[in-house]
């Protein structure tokens, strides 16, 4: 799955690349069957469950569901780390020595009535980094396409610092202004195949359009970061999972290594997990 050089001057400059197919139609299918079992076990106490499940538009009748680290509820989404180069392209384009999962998202968007994503930069979410050096394989679970609510994004806009006061401010997300501190803002497209994956820097602004078509838009974020991301409070869900002290690089059972020293790290079943399967 290696990017090509092209590809990595093109993240370097634009702070987003589409990459190839990672996933095939049978481990598709099986993912869009897993999504639905997980939703439908919420709350099962005798079922791993993931971390948080939700609704991100905060409006019932146009929803937008996400789910935070479903690959420690489901067998196939946590077969998704061990896709083949996935921990190298990650250092290819964060670099590092160690390459971690941070956590994963499920963003759900249903058929007709899903909601927008507003403009926004991934890492003024997560506090508990120390430092934005973190970059998102986004994988599609349907096709996503303009009619579905597939992604858009900012070019250059990694480049331009910690902006999401001014981002917050955009409530309606065909208002764009034209420009942000004499930085053209030119959102551009970017859809993604079933199976395929997209890469995004945490620094880069972007958003989603809702859903009005007559499909589903399913996507799973695995959002990774390198060994300099230290630990920096608790103003996280995933906060108590850390093992290691404020300033401390980020590590634990529950951010997983998927690459070390230059090579790939397999990620073994979680332990819960395993357990629940052989019951």
């Amino acid at each position: 799955m290696l990017l090509t050089a092209h590809q990595l001057d093109r993240f370097s400059t634009d702070g987003f690349i589409k990459g190839p197919k990672v996933v095939g139609a049978e481990a598709l299918t099986s993912l869009r069957t897993e999504l639905a079992r997980v939703i439908a076990d919420q709350g099962k106490p005798a079922i791993p469950q993931p971390t948080a499940i939700g609704n991100l538009s905060g409006d019932p009748t146009h929803p937008v569901w996400q789910i935070v680290n479903i690959w420690e509820a489901s067998e196939p989404y946590w077969q998704l780390l061990n896709i083949p180069g996935l921990g190298a392209t990650i250092q290819s384009l964060i670099g590092g020595t160690e390459i971690r999962l941070w956590h994963d998202q499920i963003q759900y968007k249903p058929e007709g009535t899903g909601g927008i994503n507003a403009w926004h930069q991934d890492w003024p979410y997560w506090p508990t980094m120390s430092v934005p050096n973190a970059v998102t394989a986004w994988i599609a679970i349907d096709d996503a396409d303009p009619a579905n609510g597939c992604m858009s994004m900012v070019p250059g806009s990694h480049h331009w610092g910690n902006a999401i006061n001014h981002l917050h401010a955009i409530t309606d997300f065909h208002a764009m202004p034209a420009d942000y501190e004499g930085h053209a803002t030119v959102a551009q497209l970017c859809p993604v195949e079933a199976g395929a994956v997209h890469f995004h820097h945490s620094l880069t602004w972007h958003g989603s359009r809702a859903n009005t078509s007559t499909r589903p838009r399913r996507a799973i974020a695995l959002h990774f970061m390198n060994e300099t991301v230290l630990k920096n409070g608790d103003a996280h869900l995933c906060s108590k999972y850390c093992e290691g002290k404020d300033g401390e690089t980020i590590r634990g059972e529950h951010f997983p290594l998927i690459w070390k020293d230059g090579s790939a790290v397999t990620v073994e079943t979680p332990r819960w997990l395993q357990a629940a399967t052989t019951r």
